[in-house]
């Protein structure tokens, strides 16, 4: 009976201190891509103090070894890569680029003591193509190796609007895992488990729009489509099922193209807003913040369903293509979708180093990024976000000549954001706060608002927050 009473306590102490989702999904996430845990550890409280709900960690599972082992976020001839945690050989807590299970969990424990909340990035979809180097145990453990992979994952995916292609063959030389294994799922899901009884959150599914939806074609190793259910908590594996699902935070990576689903995906968990993430890089480049532009989400899985960001850890390190954004150019964009209503706004921890400078060669896999996520404007946005919640939001531009170059995102009567991608100017422009005297929270630049117009002159390429 003690036992009994001992281990009611423990749960109802681990609840008491976990993050609630709600406080995950209406703040904001900061990615500590490639960060060890102790570096993210040691940075919680700067964290915290920059007002973000949560982290999110790269991946935590068993990877690949380079030929010559190392640390470098991209090593030349066999050294260390960044997505070498994207290849994994096993499903257990703990590698030799982030840090142990134990690191992990300490880390975990240290950020709910803080209020924050611990995403874990999962990638279940397939392993390194290296398959020598996958853990003997797990091959035994899924029934053998024949049985670990589709039936077509020997075949590459030559057609992305093929769904059967898209979610049983080989993308980018990956070997598809047979995801609908029952055995493989009990495998997982113990390994999920493992990291939601350390202090996990919530996750981020890797390359979710290849894993296949309950009616998508069948590949012929798999008899039922049931990934999703599984793994949201509808159903059981084996009689497993995913430990606290209603409370974690969920959400996958689905890029959007032709035929992906991405309406049907949140029936289940959040998506990514790819399609509005280029639309708001090829905004800021430009030094442009058109309010006709940026109020679309451009996802049929609407709003609320959406995790946002200006880029992401592929636009940065795999493709490049935001690479030379500048800081202000993604401070820009973090301030629209940080003050706007609907989605989660994730914010991509760059590497230290140059600003517009792919791989600038001052971190290494391990180490924090720059300091950009405790910049004023940053820090002063992530408040904000957290200060509106539930309110009501207008975009407009305030240019004088009808120009793009500044925007105001207001919430309600409570507050406005102003983004400012030009030169000095003054401005007068609509407002619903109430009339008096305002200092924004980022640079202390005052406002007045009088008779429904506010007021002040702007400095260049600055942004203020203001309520």
């Amino acid at each position: 009976m003690k036992k009994v009473l001992l281990a009611l306590l423990v749960l109802n102490f681990s609840l008491l201190f976990a993050v609630p989702k709600s406080k995950i999904k209406d703040g904001a996430i900061l990615h500590c891509w490639c960060w060890s845990f102790k570096t993210i550890e040691e940075k919680l409280p700067e964290i915290a103090s920059a007002g973000f709900t949560a982290i999110q960690t790269s991946p935590i599972n068993t990877c690949l070894v380079g030929e010559k082992g190392g640390l470098e976020l991209f090593g030349r001839n066999g050294g260390g890569k960044w997505y070498f945690h994207y290849q994994p050989v096993d499903w257990k807590i703990g590698n030799y680029q982030l840090g142990s299970r134990e690191d992990f969990e300490r880390m975990c424990k240290k950020a709910e003591s803080l209020g924050i909340g611990v995403i874990v990035d999962v990638v279940p979809n397939h392993t390194t193509p290296k398959k020598e180097a996958v853990s003997p145990d797990f091959i035994k453990a899924c029934g053998g190796i024949e049985k670990l992979y589709h039936a077509n994952s020997s075949q590459s995916v030559k057609s992305y609007v093929n769904r059967l292609q898209s979610t049983s063959h080989s993308m980018g030389g990956l070997p598809d895992v047979n995801t609908e294994n029952p055995l493989f799922q009990a495998y997982f899901m113990n390994f999920m488990n493992d990291a939601v009884d350390c202090g996990a959150d919530g996750f981020r599914f890797d390359t979710a729009k290849h894993i296949a939806l309950p009616d998508d074609p069948l590949d012929p190793a798999a008899t039922k489509n049931n990934f999703w259910p599984v793994f949201t908590g509808a159903e059981a594996v084996n009689g497993l099922k995913l430990h606290k699902a209603a409370d974690l935070f969920l959400y996958g990576e689905v890029l959007q193209a032709e035929n992906t689903r991405e309406k049907d995906y949140a029936k289940y968990l959040a998506v990514t807003a790819s399609h509005y993430g280029k639309t708001l890089r090829s905004q800021v480049k430009s030094d442009s913040v058109s309010a006709k532009y940026l109020k679309n989400w451009r996802n049929d899985a609407g709003g609320n369903n959406l995790v946002t960001w200006v880029e992401s850890h592929d636009t940065y390190a795999n493709e490049g293509e935001s690479a030379k954004l500048t800081n202000f150019q993604l401070r820009a964009g973090w301030a629209v979708i940080t003050a706007r209503k609907e989605g989660t706004p994730l914010f991509f921890s760059r590497p230290k180093g140059a600003e517009g400078v792919q791989f600038p060669g001052a971190s290494k896999i391990g180490d924090a990024g720059n300091d950009e996520f405790k910049n004023p404007e940053v820090v002063a946005l992530n408040n904000f976000r957290t200060a509106m919640r539930g309110e009501e939001e207008n975009l407009f531009n305030a240019d004088e000549d009808g120009g793009t170059k500044i925007l105001c995102i207001e919430r309600g009567k409570k507050g406005v954001v102003i983004i400012n991608t030009g030169d000095e100017v003054k401005i007068k422009a609509p407002s619903s706060l109430p009339d008096g005297l305002y200092a924004d929270k980022a640079h202390g630049l005052q406002f007045k608002v009088k008779k429904g117009m506010l007021s002040a002159k702007l400095k260049a390429r600055e942004i203020y927050v203001v309520y």
